[in-house]
């Protein structure tokens, strides 16, 4: 009887590789020793015989050994005939010519890991055949032929999950030993995450669940409606303003394009992913000392010397961030008198409601000097005291005039303090509000390009006393954090050694405690001991403004902006910003398990993330660390940290809009790279997957749940996808979020396995006394309970850390 191989070969003279003599012994083998088949059946598959014939007596020895009977001669030909496959296989005969040829079962082990190379090359070559056809059908979309192409190459060396019909006394026989130990403490079902109380809950996460971890973007970090925000074009526009156009518009709203500082502490423009209305919240109003104010809540952080802070954590007399600069001027061009007329039309208006035009905001560079110059000239002044001193001052009863006026100073790079005044006159007192330009740098730009109308000769009076003097910023806007960086450098107490090695004259008075350095002079010293960070800190785009009072203002309506990347923008022209449990958690999978995770980042770049996992792990602000102001005992423990993390199996792809078929592909690649299991597939976030082919974006976000589903069943890997919660949760008493609070909700709780849910009550209540805890809410949970899990959290190091140690 001729048998047929079960393999079609290619169309040319070669056969496909095979070996029918090891096959022949296998099975032999089985026949002549029970035993034999319990050494080979874990991984030799019925499909890697290469004869057809072969494949039916493999089989019938599994079902036979399965049911605890024996395989020898007799027992196999009875089990074949009662079945009318007897003769299909060849007859008794072909059993007993197998028993004959074969002398003993002792190198089976070496004959199954012959077939199952042989079969192994059978299926390359099939897939290879099967490419080259993909490669033809011009009808399919590249990436879906690559995925496909990538699925076959895959398909070769890896194990997909088994799909066939198993006998529950054979699952139950795997799950009473996982049952005896887990009873002992033995083990745990999934991967522990190492966060104590989460993994007693969830037992670990399960390999091939679909994990979804939600919060609120920005959750609290907000900023009064009426917040002003500088934008790309010279426009000042409240933070509703936008929000609102952004909701009434749509995706045809035109960009709104804004400020934000760089890790090279200079502003460039950056543009929001998102806008987030945050609903009444307590707010407090913050003044500096140059007159700025802001009003936020309490967690909204401020950039200090020490990093981003929240305002709870602040106090009157810290200094924060706020700009020096800011390099916007707009494109707007009036004619000559009209800009004039302008500047006398503020005057005129009713004395509490002065205020500049908005088509001033965005009038180019020389037009806004001009509109200056002429107000300077009805309500300012320029005054050269007796020992020298300058003064620029401009006064009004308007507070918003006042602040419009010091605002449109900086975009020239004028730093200009604000203060509430009382002005007496003959028959009464007037309050007003007054603008002093006093440092010298400042008042060297006033004159250079603004200047006063008919108030000539005091500004060349005041130009001859400038001269005399050697220009040097105010020591109280100076960059304190070039002194303290440099003092961490050295070592040193005072700055007379460190200015004399760095060549510096005449710098004796320069010391801590009076008068420090000014920007030239850590410019000079940062570039003698060969500190670019330094040099960077000094040219700065920012100095350091004391906060004076901090005042609560009850509820207001707040919003929020999200920005890539700093995560930070400009409002009331103070740098303010906006920000991870999944990131422990993949660090903890990684160091503990040594197995791979994989992190996919649509938001935040490769460089962001890899700050935050140094930040949490050496517990210095991320801040910090980018600028580099790390303190001299601070060095060893960073250097610790970089150590371990450069050793950890964490892998970062940050390529934006991302598929789930390429995030497929990384993830096969890098499973092949490393020769094991993946530990976990991190994906940031959900919301910012596409997927082609549809226009209804709560269709094409189910879509995304299902691939990203299969992918975790494909790889046999949990994958954590972050998601965003809606804003419904604002309209309820009981602010701890729900499964319907899940923004564009349908389909990810349905293909999820398992839902956490982020939640901290001081965003919501200042008073609690659940100060610094974070509430880990399970929502769902496919194979055990729901419930609470509560957690330290470290805002500043985005760091959460178990409650007690166990006792273990």
């Amino acid at each position: 009887m001729v048998q047929q191989p079960n393999f079609q070969a290619p169309m040319n003279d070669r056969l496909p590789p095979q070996n029918v003599e090891a096959e022949e012994a296998i099975l032999g083998g089985i026949l002549l020793d029970p035993e034999a088949l319990g050494r080979v059946r874990d991984y030799l598959r019925p499909e890697a015989f290469y004869i057809s014939a072969h494949q039916e007596l493999y089989r019938a020895a599994l079902a036979l050994h399965a049911q605890g009977k024996p395989t020898d001669l007799m027992s196999l030909t009875a089990w074949l005939q009662d079945r009318g496959v007897l003769e299909k296989i060849g007859g008794p005969s072909r059993l007993a010519q197998l028993v004959d040829r074969t002398v003993s079962a002792v190198n089976i082990d070496q004959y199954a890991a012959l077939v199952m190379e042989k079969y192994q090359r059978r299926r390359l070559i099939q897939a290879g055949a099967e490419i080259m056809q993909l490669g033809y059908e011009a009808e399919l979309e590249m990436p879906k032929v690559l995925d496909l192409a990538e699925q076959k190459i895959f398909g070769v060396t890896q194990e997909r999950p088994q799909t066939g019909l198993v006998p529950t006394a054979e699952i139950l026989t795997s799950t009473f030993s996982e049952i005896e130990s887990r009873s002992l403490g033995m083990a745990l079902s999934g991967i522990p995450c190492n966060f104590y109380d989460l993994d007693a809950m969830t037992q670990g996460f399960q390999r091939s669940d679909l994990i979804i971890v939600a919060g609120r973007p920005s959750m609290g970090k907000c900023l009064s409606h009426d917040a002003e925000i500088l934008l790309g074009d010279g426009q000042l526009v409240t933070i509703a303003d936008l929000y609102q156009q952004h909701v009434a518009l749509g995706e045809t709203a035109p960009p709104a394009i804004l400020l934000t500082l760089a890790n090279d502490w200079r502003f460039r423009l950056t543009q929001p992913t998102a806008f987030v209305d945050d609903g009444l919240k307590p707010v407090f109003k913050v003044t500096t000392r140059s007159g700025r104010s802001l009003e936020t809540t309490l967690t909204h952080p401020f950039l200090t010397g020490q990093g981003w802070c929240p305002l709870a954590e602040l106090t009157v007399g810290t200094k924060i961030a706020v700009p020096r600069r800011l390099p916007v001027f707009g494109t707007q061009q009036l004619p000559e008198y009209q800009v004039i007329e302008l500047a006398h039309s503020v005057v005129d208006q009713a004395a509490h409601e002065k205020t500049i035009p908005a088509s001033i905001f965005t009038l180019e560079r020389s037009q806004l000097s001009l509109f200056l110059n002429r107000l300077f000239a009805i309500d300012g002044w320029i005054t050269t005291h007796k020992r020298g001193q300058v003064q620029v001052g401009f006064a009004s009863v308007s507070e918003k005039l006042a602040r419009q006026v010091q605002h449109l100073l900086l975009r020239f790079g004028i730093l200009a303090s604000l203060k509430h005044c009382l002005i007496t006159y003959p028959d009464h007192q007037r309050t007003a509000w007054q603008l002093d330009i006093t440092d010298d740098n400042s008042l060297q730009t006033f004159m250079d390009n603004i200047g006063i109308l008919g108030q000539e000769a005091a500004i060349a009076t005041a130009r001859a006393a400038l001269a005399q003097r050697r220009i040097q910023t105010d020591p109280d806007l100076s960059p304190i954090a070039v002194w303290e960086s440099l003092k961490a450098v050295k070592g040193q107490a005072s700055w007379q050694p460190i200015a004399q090695q760095a060549g510096l004259q005449e710098t004796n008075h320069l010391h801590v405690g009076k008068r420090v350095p000014t920007r030239e002079h850590g410019f000079t010293v940062a570039t003698a001991l060969e500190q670019p960070e330094l040099q960077t800190l000094a040219t700065s785009e920012v100095y350091w403004d004391e906060i004076v009072e901090i005042i609560p203002q009850g509820l207001k309506q707040v919003y929020d902006l999200t920005i890539p990347e700093t995560h930070n923008f400009v409002a009331n022209d103070i740098c303010v910003h906006n920000t991870s449990f999944v990131l422990n958690i993949a660090r903890n999978i990684a160091l503990l398990h040594k197995l791979a995770v994989a992190i996919f980042s649509l938001e935040m770049s490769k460089e962001q993330l890899v700050y935050r996992l140094l930040s949490s792990e050496v517990g210095i602000d991320s801040g910090r660390l980018r600028a580099g102001r790390v303190a001299q005992n601070e060095w060893e423990q960073l250097g610790r940290g970089i150590s371990l993390l450069s050793q950890l199996p964490i892998f970062i792809d940050d390529t934006p809009g991302l598929s789930v078929t390429e995030m497929r592909s990384q993830a096969r690649r890098l499973q092949a790279e490393q020769g094991q299991q993946l530990g976990l597939i991190l994906i940031d976030y959900l919301q910012l997957m596409e997927n082609s082919g549809s226009d209804n974006r709560v269709q094409e976000l189910s879509k995304i749940t299902r691939s990203l589903k299969n992918l975790a069943r494909e790889l046999n890997v949990p994958v954590i996808a972050l998601s965003q919660l809606s804003r419904g949760v604002e309209s309820r008493t009981n602010k701890r979020p729900m499964m319907s609070d899940l923004r564009e909700s349908g389909a990810i709780e349905q293909d999820s396995d398992l839902i956490i849910m982020l939640y901290r009550d001081e965003y919501y209540n200042p008073d609690t006394p659940d100060r610094g805890i974070a509430e880990i809410i399970i929502t769902k949970h496919r194979n055990g309970p729901t419930g609470v899990v509560k957690m330290l959290f470290e805002p500043q190091f985005t760091r959460f850390k178990n409650m007690a140690t166990p006792n273990r």
